[in-house]
Order: C-alpha cells, then structure tokens, then sequence
C-alpha cells in the first residue's frame, strides 16, 4: 500500500550551555608543544569557551537539553516516541547513552537509537528524524547532541583553546505541507578517517614516562597532521559541493537561503563556506568567538540563539552543514514553520 507522504520539521529547540566560561588567560602557564611554524599564536577568533561541570556524565547533559526541547515543542513527554542520540563521549564505551537518555527523561512511549557521524551528526539525525516522519514511521522525534571537548583535550595541543563544550536540542514532528524539511544531500572521503581521532596516549608535554608511577596514557584527540591540514585545504570546495546538490534538491539557490547555520571547527570556516555558495552577508549566525568549536551542537546552539534574536520568521529558508570526523560532509535545507 502506497503511503502518503507528511512533512517534518522542527517544533521545538532546547540548548545546555555551561556556566563556565574558560577564557585564553587559561593557557597562559601552559606549553603548547606542537605548535605549527606558521602559527605566531595559540588563538585566531576565540575569547572564550564554556566548560561542563566535571560531576555531569553525558547522558546528564544530555537529558538537561532534551528536556528544554520538550518543554520548548509543548508537547508532553508522552507524545514522543522516538530519541536519536549522539555523544562526542558518552557514558561507556558501550552502550550509546540513547537508552538512557530515554529513560532519565520518563519517555515511556519511545524508542532509542544512537546515532555517529560525528561533527555532523546533529544535521544527519534532521535528515534522518524528518523522512521518518515524511513516512508517517514515528510522530515527534527528540534529538539530542553533546560535545564535552574539555574531558577529551590535550592542553598542551595548539588545538585544545578552540574546543568547547556544549549540548542542543530539538524536536522534529509533523508540520504543514509547505514547511518543514525539504532536502539534504551528503558524501564522505574514508581516506581521511584518521585526520582527527580520539586515542589513548600520553599528553604531548609528558614525554617520559616513570615506570613505577601509574600511567599518564589518556583517551585524547589526536591529529594527523597531514591529512588535518589537507582536510582543512578543501573544506570549502568540499562543502561548496555539498550545498549546491542540497540546494538544487531543494530547487533554490544560495541568495535565497534566509539563515545560514554551520558546524564551526575554525574562526574562518562559517563565513568562507556561507560565501562560497553566494548566501548574503548577515543572512547567518555564527557563536565561534564565545563559544568556540562545539561539534555536532554548533548548529542546534546557534539555530536557538538566532530564534531568540528574531533572525528565524515563518518560511525562511534555512541551510544547515557540518563536515566530520570520518570524513563525511552533509547539508540540508528546511523551511522554517513557527
């Protein structure tokens, strides 16, 4: 039997932002080991970054943010029937924290599902969550993504001042016909697969270890520098062609997208990405100078923070895209319903 399509969109957004604020002053007595020749300094476009208390697990964070988003949508927990969960570092390494977000917060009528592709994962779990509602599969999808870079970080990486922490929230349920999401297209480049992992190793200024002392080994993010730099040197390409196949799905262009929203890894690539698809200057929100690189809750962040600054109004266009670790890169283009 044929079914008849819905359309899914976001009907509510919840965010958790920490309260401290981890300012540069914080590297001031420390070493960074691996600074690149071509770098004069630790910071480019970053004052600040928040940090989570250290007593938070992730599925905590996580529970915090998805209960804003319920709050946010008006429904009732009762309503939701289906979680998708990603965590750049979760409870254990096994299982995904989806079930147990699930369960913190009483969502007694919903399944469960862990979902990875890293940075990008808040834009595939939209792809994901509103053909599911298209195919009429769930109701009200809750979506939640967090990031605690500041448990995974070397401090003595050149890389560590431009990680943050930070989780978002949203839910995506049925919307009117004209609204809603309506396109997305994604890729992905596995050579790169080891540009950026997390892996147990010994902080770069703990040279030597003492073999009677226990061992300074900690699951850290770690770089290829190699392939960093050359993931780094076609990202604009990269994401210039991902958005130009999500925008021709869509069957619009780049000056007709009313807001801008990308994952923001470094100070320049929000801005060479939204200019490389023609999307006007003002027409985006970027968080990167306070909050730095939040991963895959760059994007919920900044959509609620744009909400509340009246840049979101009925039938906008909106264009979100993250690239990942993996790498992957995907894009998707929506039409906002308030």
């Amino acid at each position: 039997m044929k079914k008849q399509l819905a359309s899914g969109g976001i009907i509510g957004i919840g965010v958790y932002i920490p309260d401290e604020v981890r300012t540069n002053e914080y590297w001031d007595n420390i070493k960074i080991a691996n600074l690149p020749n071509d770098k004069a300094m630790k910071f480019e476009g970053i004052e600040s970054r928040r940090v989570f208390p250290e007593d938070l697990l992730p599925s905590d964070i996580e529970a915090i943010a998805g209960e804003n988003a319920i709050k946010d949508s008006g429904l009732s927990k009762d309503d939701i029937d289906l979680v998708l969960v990603h965590s750049m570092l979760q409870d254990e390494l096994v299982p995904g924290n989806a079930s147990l977000v699930q369960h913190k917060l009483g969502l007694k009528n919903a399944g469960a599902w862990n979902i990875d592709t890293c940075c990008s994962s808040f834009v595939t779990m939209i792809t994901l969550a509103s053909n599911l509602i298209a195919m009429k599969e769930f109701k009200n999808i809750l979506i939640v993504t967090s990031v605690i870079h500041s448990k995974l970080m070397d401090y003595s990486d050149y890389l560590s001042p431009y990680a943050g922490d930070g989780a978002g929230a949203v839910i995506v349920g049925q919307v009117p016909d004209n609204r809603g999401y309506i396109a997305s297209s994604c890729n992905s480049h596995g050579y790169y697969h080891d540009a950026f992992t997390v892996k147990e190793r010994m902080p770069h200024n703990d040279k030597i270890r003492v073999h009677y002392k226990q061992s300074p080994s900690l699951p850290l993010m770690t770089t290829n520098f190699k392939k960093m730099r050359e993931v780094g040197r076609s990202s604009v390409e990269d994401m210039k062609i991902i958005c130009e196949l999500a925008l021709e799905k869509a069957e619009v262009k780049g000056p007709d997208i009313d807001l801008f929203l990308s994952h923001q890894p470094c100070h320049w690539a929000h801005d060479a990405w939204r200019e490389a698809i023609d999307v006007r200057e003002g027409k985006s929100h970027q968080t990167f100078t306070k909050y730095g690189n939040m991963a895959s809750a760059c994007i919920p962040i900044n959509l609620y923070e744009a909400r509340e600054e009246g840049k979101l109004k009925d039938g906008d266009n909106v264009l979100i895209t993250s690239s990942g670790a993996g790498v992957n890169h995907i894009a998707a283009v929506l039409k906002w319903h308030c």
